[in-house]
């Protein structure tokens, strides 16, 4: 046999091999990386429950503050033959009184009654100190990122990427002048089922004091709106004329914090500020917070963190080893390195026990399949320790930059994928 016809013999023996040896490689990885733990239960988006809590909780509120020493009630204090005014004044916008009912339909005149001022001259009662005194159960999937971070991050485009796939938040934004990464310090999406009727936003903006209400005018006026503000509950609040059919109120719970919700949900997210206010911030890992800071807390130098309240609403099946409350967070610990913290918290120390044995189980299992091997989870999975304390199950590992983003893509897929197909709102009026 000639030379040639020995390379030739070789190539092709040669050949055969590494086709081979792809087609195992091949085989091996799909068969890992479709095999699933056998779970008793399964995830579900829950379509009968509102925002809130994992159980009722009882708040109670304190009495509104009482004027300065002096001040004339404004109610009373016009001259006699004063043309009849609104009781109360915003920044030169008459403010109605309301004590919480939904009775403001659409009612907007065609004027734009917002002057865009710039001073801030009307009271703003603390949203906590002036909610409502219990907030009903219910479950809520609640982010917050910590958009200050984000801005100075590597991983900033990623975590953009990964906020632009949660199911239709932004088009409570449209039209209002507010870019969520250049204006705000902090924000908040919130919805018990990703139903974006349901859905609740709030945040922390790093503007000056009328950045709030220019952007209230500026989305009234693309719709051929006014703005007409009320107070509810403590707070200044006006109509929100989203691109959507859902009404929605926005409310001023400071200079510079805002909520944007359904006109029924701004109570639970008041109440739900004061009952965060009430929790014992070391055990869950959060920074001290009062007020409207409260509702948008965070663990110190935290990125984004994911809090699921009433877990069990979002499982069919058996929920033995599900806790009643679920917190993750992700926090920079490093120019190319991320710590992950899960805190899992049951119904009873015995409950957390018994799934510190099982999530264990669950980790082993995971950490043996091979693209997991190959994203490099393979061996925290197997080194994480799951040590019940009372009732709660605390985890911490490290991720570099690239798993952090794997983990990110993988959760934006996954929220594109929950979400039900939606036509893109029209916009109503000129």
């Amino acid at each position: 046999m000639s030379t040639g016809q020995h390379l030739e013999a070789f190539s092709t023996t040669l050949g055969l091999v590494a086709s081979a040896a792809v087609h195992l490689a091949a085989f091996a990885y799909l068969a890992s990386a479709t095999a699933q733990f056998d779970f008793d239960f399964e995830l579900t988006l829950p379509t009968e429950v509102e925002f809130g809590l994992t159980g009722e909780m009882e708040v109670a509120a304190a009495p509104t503050p009482p004027l300065p020493q002096g001040a004339p009630d404004p109610r009373w204090s016009r001259a006699p033959g004063q043309d009849e005014q609104d009781p109360i004044s915003d920044a030169g916008v008459p403010m109605l009184t309301d004590a919480g009912a939904d009775t403001d339909t659409d009612a907007d005149t065609d004027a734009d009654t917002d002057a865009d001022t710039d001073a801030d001259t009307s009271p703003v009662a603390a949203s906590a100190l002036t909610g409502p005194s219990r907030i009903p159960p219910g479950a809520q999937l609640a982010l917050r990122v910590d958009m200050r971070r984000v801005r100075e991050s590597p991983l900033a485009p990623d975590v953009t990427s990964f906020l632009q796939g949660i199911p239709d938040w932004q088009l409570l934004l449209l039209g209002s002048g507010i870019d969520p990464v250049a204006d705000l310090d902090r924000l908040l999406v919130a919805t018990p089922n990703l139903e974006r009727s349901k859905l609740v936003l709030a945040g922390r903006h790093r503007r000056d004091a009328t950045f709030t209400r220019k952007s209230v005018g500026r989305l009234a006026r693309s719709r051929g709106k006014g703005v007409r503000w009320k107070q509810r509950y403590g707070v200044p609040t006006a109509r929100w004329h989203n691109l959507d059919q859902t009404p929605r109120t926005i409310a001023l719970l400071s200079a510079h914090h805002f909520s944007i919700t359904r006109r029924q949900d701004l109570q639970r997210v008041l109440a739900m500020t004061k009952a965060r206010e009430l929790r014992d911030a070391d055990e869950e890992g959060l920074v001290t917070a009062r007020g409207p800071d409260a509702l948008l807390s965070m663990g110190p130098e935290e990125v984004i963190s994911l809090e699921v309240e009433g877990v069990h609403r979002f499982v069919m099946g058996n929920i033995r080893h599900i806790p009643v409350r679920l917190r993750i967070a992700v926090r920079e610990t490093g120019p190319d390195e991320a710590t992950v913290t899960v805190l899992a918290t049951y119904g009873s120390d015995s409950l957390a026990q018994a799934a510190a044995v099982y999530w264990k189980k669950v980790a082993q299992f995971y950490s043996q399949q091979l693209i997991m091997t190959l994203a490099g989870f393979g061996k925290r999975l197997r080194r994480m320790e799951l040590t019940p304390e009372d009732d709660r199950i605390r985890v911490s590992f490290t991720l570099d930059a690239d798993q952090i983003r794997f983990i990110l893509s993988y959760a934006e897929g996954r929220l594109r994928g929950a979400s039900p197909r939606r036509t893109r709102p029209t916009k109503k009026g000129p």
